[in-house]
């Protein structure tokens, strides 16, 4: 291997960490105290010292700073704070580490007690002081101020590490390791000790996740291979803090984590060094390559970088074979919905075993999408690449464009506006088989049109597929797409995640809900429930005046609660003003969650319900049919038992969004 990072030498691997430890004592007088918590008098105590003792012995500084758990927690609470557990273990290592530096003129001491372990690099040995008073770092050493008095350290010292390859050997619980896992390990440093950055390694740590610098994480089992790209990797994402290879433009997916361009190329060189050990080095080759593909795809090399990008290219030794799929998904206005019609676009990709590009629209401060879901964000399904834009009219939007027209795809899947539609039709992105959802699509398409100069022949010429949401099953397209030339496609009704629209609340019989704010006629449902004998609960931005005392309100609320909300009632209630598309979402959702529905009857509503097979419809405007509906099904139990029934089926037969995402990748062998 030809690059220096990929092999490095002893002088290279010093150069790395004494640039890590000047990055780290600059940071240490930028950390706010108020982050500290018992800490903060001491640590504003070292700041005050740290002059002189850089001047007496610069070199010893520079090592405590670089402690693995010291490090990596220095860097992080410049910006934000860190957990008791993880800031004790950092000020103890980083104390243990300086006593006995010869420019300690005054002791410095650290209150305790103490309920975390830390490794002793010097004696290679656990230390657990528990309940002292404090410790104090020394020029001649480090004191323990117990409660009894002056203590040595070595009462402390619970148990003595392995020492594998010059690094401690532990587990990631700080304890030391069974006695197999340490010969395990220790063979296969024998095997590839060549082949590890010497003197880089400070721990090797039994468990999983990626470390910190200086350190590798393996798993009990892990081999040769895994013990070099898991030092290599620490080191090359030391040294690309040093010395940036890249410039981002997004992220890499891969094994279901979002990865920095820079972690990713780490990875990349760590598997590089460990291929002579892989036991099929073809498959780690191409798994090689495809990473590779995909940090090329979200970030531009530096000059450094591109001679290590060149080298990478060289171990993996041939393009990346298997298909991909580019998925433009930058919906602003439905962003939970854009979200699980992205997730399932994955799933489709991940069952033809394709890679997944993304182009998608960050949701911004004001919108909690793990807030909205009610659950933390889960992983993405699909490895690949990650671009984010602020909006579609974004620069970096036409930007990232432009770098995915680049590359080979076997689908294009697209939820976009007619911008961005257009940006993708000028750059070529769609002149392979492309599958469009009509969200947003339509409006102002022809407008767009016009201002580009695209005629119908040319877009009628593009491998397109597209699916009208606002239109009826089966019917033709939008009139506007048809007009500039999209004409392959079909109308079709609002796909919803079903397995999101299942609620454990459990309904109240006398409750009704109410919520939306397109085009409902508000008015007129509160005359409806003025007098009736329920309790109602309406969600809406927009409510009217002079609510009776039976009607809880409350403002917008996010998806997870809005359902949960609706799925505690015995009828939801869909007041409309008018013939437009209103009220398809709340729709389903109530019929998914097995909610009985009075809704006004509008040729929208009437795609989804019949009257009186799933739901009661009563003409617009009229506030007492609506009365009668709510008073009729609030009064038969039997007959809001036969309707749900019923909307549960059809609900999964029209709107299933797993069904339809099935739908559109079985239409690409027709394109």
């Amino acid at each position: 291997m030809s690059h220096p990072w990929l092999a490095p030498p002893p002088a290279l691997i010093a150069d790395v960490v004494c640039a890590a430890a000047r990055d780290a004592v600059r940071a240490m007088s930028w950390i706010p105290v108020r982050g500290l918590g018992r800490y903060a008098e001491a640590w504003t105590r070292l700041i005050a010292a740290l002059p002189q003792l850089l001047r007496s012995d610069s070199g010893a500084v520079f090592d405590a700073v670089t402690r693995v758990d010291v490090l990596s927690t220095v860097q992080e609470l410049v910006d934000r704070d860190v957990g008791e557990p993880r800031l004790e273990r950092a000020v103890l290592a980083l104390w243990i580490a300086l006593a006995g530096h010869r420019g300690l003129t005054a002791p410095l001491a650290l209150p305790g007690p103490f309920r975390q372990r830390v490794v002793d690099k010097k004696t290679a040995r656990l230390i657990e002081l528990g309940n002292v008073r404090g410790i104090a770092a020394t020029a001649r050493g480090l004191v323990v101020l117990g409660r009894g008095g002056r203590m040595a350290i070595d009462a402390f010292a619970v148990a003595p590490l392995p020492v594998i390859a010059g690094a401690v050997l532990v587990d990631d619980a700080l304890r030391p390791p069974d006695p197999s896992v340490a010969d395990h390990v220790r063979r296969a440093a024998d095997l590839a000790g060549s082949s590890l950055p010497a003197g880089w390694l400070e721990r090797i740590t039994i468990g999983s996740g990626e470390g910190v610098p200086r350190e590798a994480c393996l798993g009990a089992e892990a081999g040769p291979a895994e013990l070099v790209a898991a030092a290599l990797r620490g080191f090359v994402r030391a040294a690309a803090a040093v010395d940036p290879p890249l410039h981002r433009s997004g992220v890499v997916v891969a094994d279901g984590r979002r990865l920095e361009p820079a972690d990713a190329l780490a990875r990349a060189c760590g598997n590089a060094a460990a291929l002579p050990w892989r036991a099929d080095r073809s498959r780690a080759a191409h798994d090689l390559a495809l990473d590779l593909d995909d940090i090329c795809a979200v970030a531009e090399p530096t000059a450094s970088g591109a001679a290590l990008l060149d080298a990478l290219r060289a171990v993996a030794g041939h393009r990346p074979a298997g298909g991909r799929a580019l998925l433009v998904n930058v919906d602003a206005d439905d962003f939970v919905y854009s979200f699980q019609f992205g997730r399932s676009i994955e799933r489709r990709s991940a069952e033809r075993g394709w890679r997944v590009d993304r182009l998608v629209i960050e949701t911004g401060i004001d919108r909690d999408l793990a807030a909205e879901l009610g659950h933390a964000i889960p992983s993405p399904i699909a490895d690949g690449s990650e671009a984010t834009v602020r909006s579609e009219v974004d620069p970096a939007a036409i930007a990232a464009v432009r770098r995915f027209a680049a590359r080979q795809y076997e689908a294009v899947i697209a939820n976009v506006r007619p911008k961005l539609f257009y940006d993708l039709a000028e750059s070529g992105v769609l002149a392979t088989r492309s599958l469009l959802w009509d969200r947003h699509l339509h409006d102002g398409f022809m407008e767009e049109r016009a201002r580009r100069g695209l005629d119908a022949r040319q877009l009628g010429a593009m491998p397109i597929r597209v699916w009208s949401l606002l239109g009826p099953a089966g019917a033709a397209l939008h009139p506007s797409l048809v007009e500039a030339g999209l004409e392959r496609g079909a109308g079709h009704p609002w796909p919803m995640d079903l397995e999101f629209f299942r609620s454990d609340v459990r309904p109240e019989p006398g409750r009704i809900f109410a919520g939306g704010d397109s085009a409902r006629d508000w008015q007129l449902f509160i005359e409806a429930v003025r007098d009736l004998p329920a309790d109602v609960h309406l969600v809406t931005d927009h409510p009217p005046e002079d609510l009776p005392p039976h009607v809880r309100l409350d403002a917008r609320m996010p998806l997870s609660r809005f359902r949960d909300a609706m799925a505690g009632a015995a009828i939801c209630a869909i007041p409309l003003v008018r013939e437009i598309a209103a009220g398809v979402t709340v729709l389903p959702m109530a019929m998914a969650l097995g909610v009985a529905v009075v809704a006004t009857r509008t040729g929208w509503i009437e795609q989804y319900v019949a009257h009186e097979e799933q739901a009661l419809l009563v003409p617009p405007g009229d506030a007492g049919a609506f009365r009668s509906a709510l008073r009729r099904l609030h009064g038969d139990p039997a007959l809001r038992a036969r309707l749900v029934a019923n909307a549960r089926r059809r609900v999964t037969e029209l709107c299933d969004l797993e069904t339809f995402t099935r739908e559109m990748f079985a239409a690409l062998d027709a394109l």
